[in-house]
């Protein structure tokens, strides 16, 4: 082609070439909407009027454009100020009483418990909605840590005096804007006079929600700590129970996803599964329908929650891919999957589950098979060589994002991820199967369970051997610079990567 084409030719080319590829377009609507949910943390929400009329003047011009690349411009133009609109009506406006606007002095606060109850070592982890402030209802959610006793169950409606206090960021931790995104707007740390009134009727979530208590009642019973706080927590999520030394050992070997309901861990569980179940007879179609019924009902078991509904999703992606045999449209299916999630709650972006979860999971659906045949050293026996290509582009692609939002980094990561990764498949499958023996029976149970906690033992020994490592992990000076330039680093390396193939 002659050298003296100009670069807007170039350019118009490039736009004929996307809008002749429908999915490519498509591609970039769904990037463009998920960049302006981004970009509408810095638009002041009052705006929002003027975001919507322009909104409509770009959309009439895209209606009314005769030429195709200017009316994409005009439909991406129209996407993006819709995007920003969208983040503008997160917030509940200036007239609109809330509870992170509550007076510094103690109040008398009622709500209903919205939400799971979490509990540690000596305090209940409790949300709250449908907020009365001092006899006045205002709007938000509100975090309580109250102490263990009276025992507080999903739907209870409590009043209580508190000290109400809006969250802060800590340590470099956007604390606040972390809240934010699952609705809560405000803390109480030390509520008094707390009296619980239990509410009648049928509850959906409450069944739910008794119906794992009950689960991990019957595990704990028939299992000694750490195992079954452990193994409870590879199937449920939550490292609530476990030791502090060993939730700093969890974290120092960068093996925490393992104990959180999460997208990699429920993909990394949905591909080995998956790639086991399609060697035997039951066959392809048959296993991708059991690998999404298996998925379903482990949201509904895990309590249906918030993150564990996204962990859901985020795996049944994996499903998505081998049932459309179509890796063209893999990009299309994860950002159509953000962009929902986005619409529906655009504070998402600011939850690091959230972020560590999609990004992990994009990274396990579209660079494990890749990188899995540059890992020939590895034996395929046991899915060993698929764990550890998908915990060691996962680990790569949540750096940046580990560096920015908690300034350490693991040392360790690929090398204790890939001894334990292979064992946390058969560990969750053991424990479910033993658990249906407790169920039955605790001296049942018992015996069932003996396998994962065999799984167990080897687990929690080699974490605790590497986290006993000095240089574990590290954390650097400069930390989210250093996010930054890793983060350039990967994308340039993904680049090459691609170009070469």
């Amino acid at each position: 082609m002659d050298s003296s084409i100009r670069e807007s030719d170039w350019e118009s080319m490039n736009v004929r070439h996307v809008l002749s590829s429908p999915s490519k377009t498509l591609a970039i609507s769904l990037a463009t909407f998920c960049f302006g949910i981004f970009a509408g943390g810095i638009i002041p929400a009052s705006w929002w009027g003027g975001l919507l009329l322009v909104c409509a003047l770009a959309l009439t011009c895209a209606v009314f454009a005769r030429d195709q690349q200017a009316r994409f411009i005009f439909i991406l133009l129209t996407i993006f100020l819709f995007a920003l609109f969208r983040v503008t009506q997160t917030d509940f406006g200036e007239d609109v009483p809330t509870v992170a606007q509550a007076s510094s002095s103690a109040v008398r606060v009622e709500g209903v418990v919205d939400a799971e109850v979490e509990r540690r070592a000596n305090t209940q982890r409790v949300v709250l909605k449908n907020i009365v402030l001092a006899q006045s209802s205002v709007a938000g959610r509100l975090l309580v840590w109250a102490p263990l006793y009276p025992s507080i169950e999903y739907g209870n409606e409590i009043v209580f005096n508190c000290r109400v206090q809006k969250p802060e960021p800590f340590e470099g931790f956007a604390y606040d804007k972390y809240l934010e995104s699952h609705g809560i707007l405000a803390v109480c740390a030390r509520p008094e006079y707390i009296d619980v009134r239990h509410t009648e009727g049928f509850s959906l979530g409450g069944t739910i929600l008794s119906l794992k208590t009950f689960l991990l009642e019957r595990l704990k019973m028939s299992m000694s700590e750490p195992h079954a706080s452990f193994l409870a927590g590879l199937l449920f999520g939550g490292s609530s129970s476990l030791s502090s030394d060993l939730k700093d050992d969890f974290s120092a070997t960068g093996t925490s996803h393992i104990l959180a309901a999460s997208g990699f861990n429920v993909s990394i569980f949905s591909m080995m599964f998956l790639s086991w179940i399609l060697t035997t007879r039951v066959g392809r179609r048959r296993g991708l329908i059991l690998t999404s019924i298996l998925l379903f009902v482990y949201v509904i078991a895990a309590g249906a929650t918030p993150a564990v509904v996204r962990a859901g999703i985020m795996g049944s992606l994996f499903v998505v891919q081998k049932w459309i045999s179509r890796r063209g449209y893999l990009l299309n299916i994860i950002l159509l999957t953000a962009s929902l999630m986005l619409l529906v709650n655009p504070s998402l972006l600011h939850d690091v589950g959230f972020q560590l979860s999609f990004a992990a999971t994009s990274a396990i659906l579209t660079l494990t098979d890749p990188m899995s045949k540059r890992l020939a050293f590895i034996p395929k026996s046991f899915g060993l060589r698929q764990s550890f290509a998908g915990s060691l582009v996962a680990i790569a692609i949540t750096m940046p994002i580990l560096l920015w939002q908690f300034g350490q980094v693991s040392l360790v990561a690929p090398f204790a991820n890939l001894l334990v990764l292979p064992f946390v498949v058969y560990a969750m499958a053991l424990t479910a199967l033993g658990l249906l023996g407790a169920v039955v029976s605790i001296h049942i149970g018992t015996l069932a369970l003996l396998p994962a906690w065999g799984i167990s033992y080897f687990v929690l020994t080699i974490i605790s051997l590497f986290g006993a490592i000095p240089f574990a992990f590290i954390e650097p000076a400069y930390a989210q610079i250093l996010s930054v330039a890793t983060a350039v680093a990967l994308a340039y390396g993904l680049y090459k990567f691609y170009a070469s193939r």
